[in-house]
């Protein structure tokens, strides 16, 4: 008889301890499940107009194509023309015949799609733009862009002052023509702040 007894209180002290491990072991399951780090989506930085400007202005520089450190500037066909006039005083310009025409068409052709893409991204972020968003920054960052691009308009024009090729004069025509469109869309931002502070001034009013 107490033989009996002790195998069935063995029995169950051995089925509490099972059931006890088990519930242990749910628990851990279940914390390891709510401790899993959750996928996370990191907002962008910059917007497209920012990230569009700032391409353009660094590129541009970079290949020597508007004013910077003289230091960084990249040794291209118009970079051969802009030392001739660093400042004011200088009037100078570097012979054509240093430039390949080949890279002068290279260098137009890049310019350009540069340009377009930004005035393409600026005017899609307008379009989506909220009537009374903030754009000031962005219109700070089209504005130096333009005065960058307009920078190379001028050296590529001095390029082309002892050039006849066709080709090259009708790359720089198109060029010119980027540039007033990135201008237009640069208006357009200024013209959108105005219509907002004259709102602003109208509600105050009322």
């Amino acid at each position: 008889m107490t033989m009996k007894l002790t195998k069935v209180c063995t029995t169950a002290l051995t089925m509490i301890f099972i059931a006890g491990l088990t519930a242990c072991s749910t628990v851990d399951l279940t914390q390891i499940v709510v401790n899993q780090p959750q996928e996370t989506f990191d907002k962008p930085e910059h917007n497209v107009v920012e990230r569009a400007t700032h391409s353009l202005t660094s590129m541009f520089k970079a290949k020597g194509w508007s004013k910077s450190d003289p230091n960084d500037k990249a040794q291209t066909a118009t970079n051969v023309l802009l030392n001739g006039f660093e400042t004011d005083e200088q009037s100078t310009i570097t012979p054509v015949m240093a430039v390949s025409t080949r890279q002068l068409s290279a260098d137009l052709a890049d310019a350009e799609a540069q340009i377009k893409q930004t005035t393409k991204a600026a005017e899609v972020f307008l379009v989506m733009a909220e009537d009374m968003a903030d754009l000031g920054a962005e219109l700070s960052q089209l504005e130096a862009a333009l005065l960058v691009a307009r920078e190379a308009e001028t050296g590529f024009g001095k390029a082309l002052e002892a050039s006849s090729n066709f080709i090259i004069r009708r790359k720089y025509t198109s060029l010119s023509s980027s540039i007033e469109d990135l201008k237009t869309v640069t208006d357009a931002y200024g013209d959108r702040i105005r219509l907002q502070i004259a709102a602003r001034a109208s509600t105050k009013r009322s």
